[in-house]
């Protein structure tokens, strides 16, 4: 295995999803950018770059100025790196098939000709996705050096002069959610097993529950996901106001009541960006 450090870009504003933090995005149980976290978790350095929290052991960095897109916070991720090691790998933070797809670029590295200054894996169009790619570091700095000020600049101008080869993904999916169709699509087809499942998780049991409490109230049981809000009511509670997590789910159906067409995904998306500000019970102070 070639040696890496990963640089892991946050710092959109998510607008087409609503203006909503991307890299927090419960997806199956996990939080999007720690899947993505998860894909570089063999680098030397990993750095992201965005206004979010991060495990310990990660960088976080911001690109400069706030808000200048990309391009500029890859660079402001390389230049977090006091020491660093001869590949970069470069990650959008809302790619939830990361872990394989970046499984199949270290795995083509190894045997990457000398004259290739990056692998870049492809979407299923045949289009290159240079936030999904790995590149010599040296040479990444030089496309850098070459192109200028990347604020407010494109990510493929600045890769334009790199000798980057293609690599196919796979089965892995380089599909990055920038909307609410697309995260609904991606969690309806990659389903969540129940999280801490026990007894107060049974799927059969708790699918009865719902039905027969739907049923009683003449309310379709086919529109409740009840892992999704037990989901919604963990990380409310994991944040340290666990009163506001019944509140939550009680704010999620009435938001869903008011507007029946609305997407449940990107209203539950929408809710969780209220986390932070739940109050924090005075004893987890």
């Amino acid at each position: 295995m070639v040696a890496f450090d990963a640089v892991v870009v946050a710092g959109g504003q998510g607008s087409r999803m609503g203006y909503v933090s991307k890299a927090d995005l419960d997806i199956s149980g996990e939080r999007l950018l720690d899947i993505v976290l998860r894909a570089a978790s063999g680098a030397a350095t990993t750095v992201v770059v965005g206004d979010v929290a991060v495990p310990d052991g990660v960088l976080l960095t911001r690109e400069d100025p706030p808000g200048t897109g990309p391009a500029a916070g890859v660079l402001a991720g390389l230049d977090a790196i006091t020491d660093p090691a001869p590949w970069t790998l470069v990650l959008a933070c809302d790619l939830p098939g990361a872990p394989e797809a970046v499984g199949q670029v270290l795995g083509a590295a190894a045997s990457a000709p000398d004259e290739a200054e990056g692998l870049c894996l492809r979407d299923a169009g045949g289009e290159l996705q240079h936030l999904a790619a790995l590149y010599r570091t040296p040479a990444l700095r030089h496309a850098f050096d070459v192109w200028g000020d990347p604020a407010n600049r494109s990510v493929r101008g600045v890769m334009a002069s790199l000798a980057l080869l293609p690599v196919d993904p796979g089965d892995a999916s380089v599909e990055d959610l920038d909307t609410p169709d697309q995260l609904a699509r991606w969690i309806a087809s990659h389903p969540a097993a129940p999280a801490n499942r026990g007894a107060d998780d049974d799927k059969e049991g708790w699918r009865a529950f719902v039905e027969d409490a739907c049923a009683r109230l003449g309310l379709d049981a086919g529109l409740v996901d009840e892992h999704a809000i037990l989901r919604l009511s963990r990380r409310v509670a994991h944040e340290g106001a666990r009163p506001m997590a019944p509140v939550a789910t009680y704010i999620l159906g009435l938001a869903l009541g008011a507007n029946p067409g609305a997407n449940p995904v990107a209203v539950t998306a929408v809710l969780q960006e209220a986390i932070a500000t739940a109050p924090v019970p005075e004893e987890d102070r």
